[in-house]
């Protein structure tokens, strides 16, 4: 019986070759897959992050309008103390001026206060995630507002120490606790402490409190606290609560432009 040996004939180059150009076309293609996948979800993450990063920046310039407000509220009647206290009252027009300067100039202070919205940013910080924005202005604004966020905490740690070390003591002294009480109290029948103290103004209602007496030295102490604390809340707005508002600003600008938001 004939027994067939099958021959092996051994590769030549060329079977060689082409066997590794498509094992090596094959895993090229895998990896090129792979990058344009991993590009393609950077790229919805960097969209995302981009977008929560607007929404939060917008809220964020609501936040420091209002504030500003505030203090513009403040900084005039401050002024007006400074230029017309000399005491209560018997005329019921000028002692409800007077009452009304001492409540917003004085006594409320967390309308005037501006916490920066960071929630993103520390992710971005902490993350790494900064290098999802490849725009060199965005990387640019995000630094700035970091810089200015910064800065508004350590500017208003020390406006909040001044308050409490030098304003507070003396204008706590005089302050008419009666009429603050009755402020403050308002908000048990569902307004909050502004919502009354705007429809008292709007109102031809007059409160009429025990009077206090200010020795003449303390007025003088006192008017120099009223342009003092004035300054103070003004230089804050007009320096730095500004300086934020410009860079939120510009990047509020930038991130509508580059995302087309």
């Amino acid at each position: 019986m004939e027994v067939h040996h099958h021959s092996h004939h051994p590769k030549k180059w060329k079977e060689y070759l082409t066997e590794f150009l498509m094992l090596f076309l094959a895993v090229s293609l895998g990896f090129f897959a792979e990058n344009l996948r991993e590009e393609h979800v950077e790229k919805e993450r960097e969209h995302e992050l981009a977008k929560s990063l607007y929404n939060e920046m917008r809220a964020d310039s609501i936040d420091l309008d209002f504030a500003i407000a505030a203090r513009v509220k403040k900084e005039f009647y401050l002024n007006y103390l400074y230029e017309n206290y000399t005491g209560d009252s018997d005329v019921d027009s000028i002692q409800k001026k007077n009452q009304v300067a001492q409540m917003v100039g004085l006594t409320s202070t967390s309308p005037t206060i501006f916490e920066p919205r960071n929630a993103i940013i520390h992710q971005l910080e902490s993350s790494g995630m900064m290098r999802y924005f490849k725009d060199e202005k965005i990387q640019a604004d995000l630094h700035d507002i970091i810089n200015r966020a910064e800065k508004i905490k350590t500017r208003l740690q020390g406006e909040n120490e001044i308050y409490q070390k030098f304003v507070l003591p003396i204008t706590l002294k005089y302050r008419n606790m009666e009429m603050v009480r009755k402020f403050t109290r308002d908000d048990a029948n569902g307004k909050t402490f502004f919502g009354a103290l705007d429809d008292y103004i709007k109102s031809d209602t007059v409160y009429r409190f025990p009077k206090v007496v200010i020795p003449a030295n303390d007025f003088q102490e006192l008017h120099k606290i009223f342009e003092y604390y004035r300054f103070l809340v003004s230089s804050t707005r007009r320096g730095i609560f500004i300086q934020y508002k410009q860079t939120n600003t510009e990047l509020l600008k930038d991130l509508r432009e580059y995302y087309k938001f």
